[in-house]
């Protein structure tokens, strides 16, 4: 179990520190919206028009473990390097109301087993169609619908999913049904989730329908209701309550996102609580059924990092980055975050994590960057097995995770990389 000091401590350095509105690894890439994500982005140098637009992101990395958690089976992770992570994204738009969107991700985790033998293609692959009905925007996207939040990410937050949803909007209402095909929890199952506000968030409610006849035995209903806003001033805040027949469960948060000058700041700090017994068996049972590399940009304080270690559970954290831009070439950043999970039957958790290091951008008017960090927030650092339990695997995007891990480890890392933009 993480361990680590005292949460005022922790917190008190994170003030310090802080965390920057730019990411220590490469920025996620959403297979979506990519016409617009070009047009905006002078730099980007592959051909587009109202037809189709490409992109590329890519990142080449090397981490080097240090500290005494550096046991040997860290060095035969996916993500050990020398590596590569390529974002590959292509848009079509035959007409105005009708996308295709596909993103290969190519990653070699490392090149210590020779040339292809960890080298992977990830496929995500969509179809979007907007249309106008009875007053309302409609839209609905079948396949790759890419990370959720529904409400304001009590159950299900930054979640890659794959399924469909369909919304409709008008004015400042919006609701929206979700299918998610991979079962948002585990592995197996199905859920449903329906996510309805007006005003702009203001006031919300969700619904969750899920498939009993798995591992887990979740609750077949769950609802909430909440209520989120985001300011153009940089501050925001959101609140969610509700639960399953078991026991309730509710978030809250505050943040600011904004500049003064050289800073850039970005501060979360977070409360959360689960009752015993909602969600079923799922805490100390969670799988990990993703593990990719542009999931490094993710908190450690979604529902599948707390429920490895129980439920019963309050939580408090902060996130607060911080980055200095020096000039067009330089800039400098920290990113942390500090947590107290206090759980009833099991001992409290208490972590501290940090990535801090420096950047360069060597080429005038583009995005790409050389890097180095140091850090301790490091992506799942060990091998996973199978259901049966025998059979052994990297975590890998391609592999599920089936030994009750946390996405991120405690793992002291020196790392340096180089990012590009095409």
């Amino acid at each position: 179990m993480i361990r680590g000091i005292r949460l005022r401590s922790l917190l008190l350095f994170s003030l310090i520190l802080g965390t920057s509105s730019a990411q220590a690894y490469i920025d996620y890439a959403p297979n979506d919206h990519l016409a617009e994500e070009v047009a905006d982005h002078s730099y980007r140098i592959l051909p587009h028009n109202e037809h189709y637009s490409l992109a590329i992101d890519g990142d080449f990395f090397k981490p080097v473990f240090v500290g005494s958690n550096n046991f040997n089976y860290y060095k035969y992770d996916f993500y050990h390097g020398n590596g590569y992570w390529v974002d590959t994204r292509v848009e079509f738009k035959p007409v105005e109301d009708l996308i295709v969107n596909m993103k290969f991700d190519v990653t070699q985790g490392t090149s210590s087993n020779g040339p292809t033998l960890d080298a992977l293609i990830v496929p995500h692959v969509a179809l979007t169609y907007r249309w106008h009905l009875l007053g309302f925007d409609w839209a609905a996207r079948l396949s790759d619908i890419e990370r959720q939040t529904i409400g304001t990410g009590l159950f299900i937050e930054f979640k890659e999913t794959e399924g469909g949803w369909i919304t409709a909007k008008r004015d400042s209402f919006e609701a929206k049904m979700m299918v998610d095909g991979t079962g948002s929890f585990r592995v197996e199952g199905g859920l449903i989730a329906f996510d309805v506000s007006f005003w702009d968030h203001l006031l919300g409610g969700t619904f969750f329908i899920q498939e009993t006849d798995n591992s887990f035995s979740p609750p077949q209903y769950m609802g909430t209701v909440y209520s989120k806003r985001d300011w153009s001033n940089g501050l925001g805040y959101g609140l969610e309550y509700g639960g399953d027949s078991a026991a309730p469960a509710m978030i809250a948060y505050a943040q600011y996102k904004g500049s003064f000058g050289n800073f850039n700041v970005f501060l979360k700090p977070q409360f959360r609580h689960y009752g015993h017994g909602v969600l079923g068996t799922l805490p100390g049972n969670v799988q990990q059924n993703y593990v990719s590399y542009d999931q490094n940009d993710k908190p450690y304080t979604t529902l599948m990092d707390i429920f490895v270690y129980g439920d019963d559970v309050n939580t408090f954290s902060g996130q607060l980055n911080v980055e200095y831009v020096f000039n067009s070439f330089y800039r400098v950043y920290a990113e942390t975050e500090a947590l107290r999970y206090e759980y009833q039957k099991v001992p409290t958790l208490q972590a501290f994590f940090y990535r801090t290091g420096f950047k360069f951008y060597p080429f005038k008017n583009r995005d790409d960057e050389f890097g180095v960090l140091v850090g301790n927030k490091y992506l799942i650092a060990s091998t996973a097995v199978d259901a049966s339990g025998q059979v052994r695997t990297y975590s890998s995007p391609l592999a599920n995770d089936f030994e009750n891990k946390p996405l991120f480890l405690q793992q002291t890392f020196i790392m340096a990389n180089f990012s590009a933009k095409f």
